[in-house]
């Protein structure tokens, strides 16, 4: 555990400085899926959506797989859509598929190419999640929970976010912070 907590930290974003993107209203973007075919939002979102970037070579995100396949397992039965984005420029197509491959993945991953969505809602680092609602508007961002350690994990923030989202409450933590890898860029994002 010792030797994930270090290269978690190794990698982390911590030193970023994040802008707050909460009520950001999401405008049509585009990503790819893994075949290079063009897709937009508009095309991927539901009633309330989640944004959620992984990396395949950040062992935050890779500890956090079986979290994700539940999540999204539980929240696409209540219409939530979920789109994963890798933003990583040095992780290409073959790459990411093979890795959503051998880690088993149950949900689709896009690409964001140039890092463009992951610059228009203020991503930083792998995992982060980004909870939109019905409006387009983004009503949490942060952590999926509280501990690299599944079994100490107190608070589940992004299942807590979707709930409030989906009952049409305000998000009670809606800005939480996250623990992960920085996000590869292929250009420097200002």
């Amino acid at each position: 555990m010792r030797l994930v907590v270090a290269a978690a930290l190794l990698f982390a974003g911590i030193g970023i400085a994040q802008e707050s993107r909460l009520g950001l209203k999401i405008h049509d973007f585009a990503v790819q899926d893994l075949n290079g075919k063009r897709v937009t939002f508009s095309e991927l979102k539901g009633q309330t959506t989640v944004l959620i970037f992984i990396a395949n070579q950040c062992p935050v995100t890779n500890g956090y797989v079986e979290r994700m396949n539940s999540l999204y397992a539980e929240f696409t039965r209540r219409q939530v859509h979920f789109i994963f984005i890798n933003a990583n420029a040095t992780e290409l197509g073959a790459s990411i598929a093979a890795h959503a491959k051998d880690y088993a993945f149950a949900f689709p991953v896009y690409k964001d190419d140039q890092n463009v969505v992951a610059d228009y809602v203020g991503a930083h680092t792998t995992p982060e999640a980004f909870v939109v609602d019905g409006s387009g508007i983004v009503r949490y961002r942060g952590a999926i929970d509280d501990s690299l350690n599944p079994g100490r994990v107190r608070k589940q923030w992004l299942r807590n976010a979707l709930e409030a989202v989906i009952a049409g409450k305000p998000v009670e933590r809606a800005e939480t912070k996250t623990l992960g890898c920085a996000i590869q860029r292929a250009r420097p994002s200002f």
